[in-house]
């Protein structure tokens, strides 16, 4: 039912607003049918539309509205009548719906605009260009030089940049190296703006240590502006690679007066050491150093919030009032990540009502969205609209607290603001399907399906997520779930049940490897059906597979089709399409070994991720924890789990689990469950009321934390690390002296 709703709202909001344009059309524009003339009927209008400079003003002030069918219809009718407008007046509607990312309506107001004169302004083009990267239409975007020669213009550098980043964006290395090509073949050879342009948009192909030194060299040929945003931009990188010194190292560009609150909120929680490999080699030194932005606060405010460390993002805010940077809505948004990651949501839905309602007459929907009634505002944003991505923010946590209800209702604000969702909307929406709701990927297709439309185009993030549920799916359909299943097979009184699914009911190969990087969902299976539009989609547009794509093809060869060197192939293609391997890619091809009882490979795959500098983490120590369990080896599970330790990596919940499951596996369920309760404490303090209760159920109790558990505690603090180690010492010897009896070891192996 709350899924329907959902859709209703959606629905309606495009519906609603189609409805009203178009009623706002037939009564502003009446006097253009052949009964009412303007001249007889509306004198005043008349010299309204004849002024191109007034109908200038009135098209851009219909761009800023929300009925953007009455901007062109006004444009179409001003024509009509025969009263010229230059170039100028679709540039200035171009570029106020730009302003508000209404990518569709630029494309439709430069069409207009190619009607009407038949020859587009270079600006135009412009906009037509930057339109199709913005909507992703990457067919039309390997074409647009064409339609530069074909109205007489030749392409700036402004333009080939605009390309650039569109290819880059795309993960399409090979297009790129052609614009490159073209620019120098055109006259305008690469230069620093260049590289600063492939830098800033290099996100989606990965960190690249030559991109980022290229980059810097020209860093002081840069305007302030650009140099601020490729700062930031390599700062992200570095933060999404995990090397947090590396990005601290980036911040000496900046203003150090600015950037020392931020650093030293940062150096009380974190180990900023700067290890050789993380070192960024020469950091250039500006004669005026540069002053941060807003994003540039953002990141690390963001960063902050991902550690669910409230107290921190909140220091670094303050720093940003302090220093007097302009707030901005993005600002905003982050500020409300961090208070929904630190329980503090009802002040963030307060912001928002105080931000929708700045008279004071705070509408009664937002009641429902908070627990408390005694959330105080210490800040309220003043002048500052609310956006589509400070309500995307909003929804995030609001189906954090209160469920697919709760978004309804923000949903019902954002129309009440003539606020329309977006492709991030959806994706929100599917994540939360998923992860929370456990909705089947079948109803993620529907959902899909549902609520795209013209506006809102289907994208890889929203594939991403159905074929995620989809392969692990079929990986617990292969493999099973749990304990059990593996016990079996050590056990002297039960039998393991190894059901064979069916090969028609499982995921295959894709005629084409774009855009899912060459997977299919299985044909027998409804949701092929209900993807396929969304696929099509996609693939008009030759949207190429991204990173965590391949990641999914990786763990598809190594999972579901068995076959490893099919697995390892798929390295070779991203490297020749320039995406940088992660630690998504290795744990993927790690579990596949480990899956094929090849532990030692297993290990190789993660020595190898060090080498090519990809910290491994507690997900890849878990695959090898998880592999020895399986092998029916307690001894070298919990070996692993102490190297771990011994990184400075914080157990989770899976990786206790994984270290519980090696000795249930093999019958020894007191061990088992001793472990459990030493180890519960680094997740949360032990409830008394377990103390006695079965294994199963306590098991049950603990994985269920695994959604309770404060997110990004990647470091484990040096005193908490020699205390687990004391603990997993005690273990050892509780284990290795017998005390708890070892005679199921010899249970029959496999």
């Amino acid at each position: 039912m709350a899924m329907d709703s959902l859709h209703s709202y959606f629905s309606t909001n495009q519906k609603s607003a189609f409805v009203s344009n178009i009623n706002e059309v037939r009564f502003q524009f009446t006097l253009t049918s052949k009964r009412h003339r303007p001249h007889k009927k509306s004198p005043t209008l008349l010299s309204h539309l004849s002024n191109s400079e007034h109908a200038q003003q009135i098209a851009e002030n219909l761009a800023c509205t929300t009925r953007l069918a009455v901007c062109l219809r006004f444009l179409h009718v001003v024509y009509t009548l025969g009263y010229e407008l230059r170039s100028d007046a679709y540039e200035h509607v171009s570029f106020r719906l730009a302003e508000k990312k209404n990518w569709v309506g630029v494309l439709a107001t430069v069409s207009l605009a190619q009607r009407h004169q038949r020859r587009l302004s270079l600006r135009l083009l412009n906009w037509r260009t930057r339109a199709y990267v913005e909507t992703e239409n990457y067919k039309a975007l390997q074409k647009i030089l064409d339609e530069f020669k074909k109205h007489g213009m030749e392409p700036t550098r402004r333009t080939f940049h605009l390309i650039l980043s569109g290819h880059i964006r795309n993960c399409d290395i090979y297009s790129t190296k052609e614009c490159l090509r073209m620019m120098t073949e055109a006259g305008c050879p690469p230069n620093a703006t260049t590289h600063a342009t492939i830098a800033t948009h290099h996100r989606r192909l990965g960190l690249d240590r030559d991109v980022e030194a290229q980059a810097l060299q020209g860093i002081g040929d840069l305007t302030p502006t650009t140099a601020v945003a490729l700062v930031n931009s390599l700062i992200t990188l570095r933060l999404d690679a995990h090397d947090l010194p590396g990005a601290l190292q980036l911040c000496r560009i900046f203003d150090r007066t600015l950037m020392d609150p931020v650093l030293a909120t940062i150096a009380l929680t974190q180990d900023t050491s700067i290890t050789e490999s993380a070192r960024v080699e020469d950091i250039p030194t500006l004669s005026q150093p540069l002053t941060p932005n807003a994003a540039t606060y953002c990141i690390f405010i963001d960063y902050q919030a991902s550690r669910s460390n409230l107290r921190g993002a909140l220091q670094i805010f303050r720093a940003m009032l302090v220093a007097e940077t302009r707030i901005t809505p993005n600002a905003i948004s982050s500020l409300i990540y961090a208070l929904y990651e630190g329980g503090k949501g009802d002040i963030a839905v307060r912001m928002v009502a105080n931000m929708c309602s700045p008279d004071g007459n705070l509408s009664p929907l937002f009641d429902y969205l908070v627990l408390s009634t005694t959330s105080d505002v210490p800040w309220v944003p003043s002048n500052i609209p609310p956006t589509v991505r400070i309500f995307n923010t909003l929804i995030k946590g609001v189906l954090s607290t209160h469920g697919l209800q709760g978004m309804e209702i923000v949903l019902q604000i954002m129309r009440e603001h003539n606020v329309k969702p977006t492709a991030r909307t959806l994706e929100i929406l599917l994540n939360h399907v998923k992860r929370v709701e456990g909705g089947h990927a079948r109803v993620l297709s529907r959902v899909l399906r549902r609520i795209t439309s013209c506006e809102i185009l289907p994208t890889l993030r929203h594939l991403h997520i159905i074929f995620s549920s989809i392969l692990r799916t079929e990986k617990n359909l292969i493999h099973g779930i749990g304990w059990d299943h593996v016990a079996a097979r050590f056990s002297n009184t039960r039998q393991a049940h190894v059901r064979p699914y069916p090969e028609h009911r499982l995921s295959g190969d894709a005629t084409s490897f774009d855009p899912t990087a060459g997977i299919e969902a299985a044909e027998a299976l409804k949701q092929r059906k209900l993807l396929s539009s969304a696929v099509e989609s996609l693939r008009s547009r030759d949207v190429l597979s991204d990173s965590p794509f391949f990641s999914l093809r990786i763990r598809h060869d190594c999972l579901v089709r068995p076959d490893l060197d099919a697995a390892k192939e798929i390295f070779d293609v991203m490297l020749e399409r320039g995406v940088s391997l992660n630690e998504y890619h290795f744990s993927a091809l790690m579990e596949g070994f480990a899956r094929a009882g090849d532990l030692e490979g297993a290990h190789n795959i993660m020595d190898s991720a060090s080498r090519a500098g990809v910290k491994p983490n507690v997900v890849m120590f878990t695959i090898l924890i998880v592999g020895y369990a399986h092998k029916g080896n307690p001894d070298k599970a919990i070996q692993v789990f102490e190297d771990m330790i011994t990184s400075g990596i914080a157990p989770d919940v899976p990786s206790i689990d994984a270290v519980v499951s090696s000795f249930f596996i093999i019958g020894a369920y007191t061990m088992a469950k001793t472990v459990l309760r030493t180890l519960w404490t680094y997740i949360q303090p032990f409830p008394p009321e377990y103390k006695d209760i079965p294994l199963k159920q306590l098991a049950q109790a603990f994985r269920l934390l695994h959604t309770k558990q404060e997110k990004g505690n990647y470091e484990l603090p040096k005193e908490d690390r020699l205390a687990l180690h004391r603990q997993l010492v005690r273990l050892r010897i509780l284990w290795n002296t017998g005390k708890i009896h070892r005679g199921f070891r010899r249970h029959r192996r496999t």
